[in-house]
């Protein structure tokens, strides 16, 4: 997923072939947004020599979600290292469409550590989930969660890269892991073809009540609405168990009955109950990193307050609230095309009351 240019919605913002990522560290950028940036988390000049210890030299996204084992997995997009074999096609670097790394920092005010990725060789970390290059150009995460001792990754295929801040999905699914990400399984059943009401769910992020999984769907791009889904933990592969958010009331399998509860433009969102404020918050990307509040999953959601300067920062996005967030800062990761890798944020929660 990439961005580029002066704003996110008028830029090619994961809607462009993977960018050729920079080989330059530049340093924290500065913020005078209520969100500043903690530690540049991923590629040259980061705090995990993540270039030699995982072949990342460029990549986006950063999806974070509590492996329920006392650590955090970290989700990445298409992901580039120095690759000997892309030199023989003329290419500098080689991609691969997704990597998952492992972290158990619980004090991030320096920023997240990485301890371990799921590896494919040493020095570089596996493409966890495998595109099906017959009908889809990249597979890229867009949400996880732990739940039944079993990680869940929510994921769209994409097959075509549109204009600015827009692409066009395949499809979307849910993966799973039995073994801690090491390996991916894709059921069929847990398939949204873009079609239909399936179309407002390409993107998802995830929030786990209980035994209760929320799902809030986006389509395609930054430009659609948020719908939002619920089904038991024990059935989130099993899309005839869900119901859906429809004008106040829940529908049970009807995904064409879902309707907004928030309005369009909105992409990349993530979604978590946060104890300081007493509400539910969500992040998600429109012309710049904004926050929402909530009383309950299903809202009524505040107005979008900015995070970040889109006149400072101008390639900001894809929000993902770092799960051990606790006390009066919330901490997510987000992404910067200039320099094509993700950083950890920090943002104070007063600001949101």
């Amino acid at each position: 997923m990439t961005v580029v240019g002066a704003t996110l919605t008028g830029v090619g913002a994961a809607g462009a072939a993977p960018p050729m990522p920079s080989v330059v560290s530049i340093g924290l950028p500065r913020s005078t947004g209520l969100a500043q940036p903690v530690a540049q988390e991923t590629g040259v000049g980061d705090i995990n020599d993540t270039v030699h210890r995982f072949g990342i030299v460029g990549t986006d996204l950063g999806v974070t979600w509590d492996d329920g084992c006392g650590g955090v997995l970290t989700a990445f997009g298409d992901t580039a290292n120095f690759d000997g074999r892309s030199l023989l096609r003329g290419e500098l670097y080689g991609f691969r469409s997704n990597v998952l790394l492992r972290s158990t920092t619980r004090d991030l005010s320096r920023g997240m550590y990485f301890d371990s990725g799921v590896m494919a060789a040493p020095g570089l970390a596996k493409q966890v989930l495998v595109p099906d290059y017959r009908r889809e150009i990249t597979v890229l995460p867009t949400g996880g969660i732990a739940a039944n001792g079993r990680q869940y990754m929510t994921y769209m295929a994409v097959k075509r890269w549109g204009g600015p801040g827009e692409w066009v999905t395949d499809r979307a699914g849910v993966a799973y892991s039995d073994d801690d990400g090491q390996n991916w399984v894709r059921p069929p059943e847990a398939i949204r073809p873009n079609l239909g009401g399936n179309s407002d769910f390409q993107m998802s992020a995830l929030l786990k009540v209980g035994d209760t999984i929320y799902v809030y769907g986006t389509p395609s791009g930054r430009f659609g609405a948020v719908r939002l889904a619920r089904v038991a933990s024990s059935k989130l592969t099993d899309l005839g168990a869900y119901e859906y958010f429809s004008n106040g009331t829940w529908v049970r399998g009807d995904v064409n009955a879902a309707t907004p509860i928030i309005g369009a433009p909105t992409g990349e969102m993530s979604v978590a109950y946060n104890a300081y404020l007493g509400k539910y918050v969500s992040l998600a990307t429109t012309n710049t990193i904004v926050a929402r509040t909530a009383p309950s999953p299903e809202g009524p959601w505040s107005p979008p307050r900015a995070l970040i300067d889109p006149a400072e920062i101008t390639s900001a996005y894809a929000p993902y609230i770092h799960p051990f967030s606790t006390g009066k800062d919330l901490y997510f990761t987000a992404s910067l095309f200039q320099i094509y890798n993700v950083l950890l944020w920090k943002v104070p929660l007063d600001a949101l009351r």
